[in-house]
């Protein structure tokens, strides 16, 4: 009697042991090892660990969290593009090259937003995974050329040129994401 006590408690004990939920850190390994591949790993596990859902994403999942990563960025980049155009109108004529390179960096950066990335995300839940790698490729195009844009200007401005690297960094990580599918 004792021991079919003993037998029904290892088995009840065994089920919820078995059963219970699956630890954080499962999950984590795989965000570890999408962004393993990344040539700056540190960028996409930052952008996964700042979304709650990547802990019970898939490889899809993961995809997808990278490219609303760049979606927020491009976001804040445009808004320094905007503030810092705002300030050079301001000033008389001083900046007219800059001012036209920030007003170009806008328009394309938006047709990223409202465009690239949407494409991106849409191939992704069709399983059209190299139709989202090429969105992602061509969307990474506008922020660098107008990081070129700038320079050429003769513009100065840490925080937007860190802006354009980190986007470089994370198109990086999604193109790799996506590759591997």
């Amino acid at each position: 009697m004792m021991m079919m006590k003993m037998i029904k408690f290892l088995l009840v004990t065994l089920i919820v042991v078995l059963s219970g939920p699956i630890p954080i850190y499962a999950d984590k390994g795989l965000m570890i090892r999408e962004c393993h591949n990344a040539r700056v790993p540190t960028i996409c596990m930052q952008c996964l660990e700042s979304d709650p859902a990547s802990v019970h994403a898939d490889p899809v999942g993961i995809a997808g969290i990278v490219i609303y990563c760049l979606n927020s960025n491009l976001n804040v980049l445009t808004k320094q593009c905007s503030n810092i155009t705002k300030l050079l109108l301001k000033k008389e004529k001083d900046g007219d090259a800059i001012r036209k390179a920030l007003e170009g960096c806008k328009k394309e950066l938006s047709e990223t937003m409202t465009k690239a990335l949407p494409d991106a995300k849409k191939g992704l839940k069709t399983g059209e995974y190299d139709k989202a790698g090429q969105s992602i490729k061509h969307a990474l195009g506008f922020p660098l050329m107008c990081g070129n844009n700038l320079q050429a200007a003769e513009f100065v401005s840490l925080t937007v040129y860190s802006q354009i690297n980190i986007y470089a960094q994370l198109s990086d990580a999604a193109m790799r994401i996506i590759d591997r599918f």
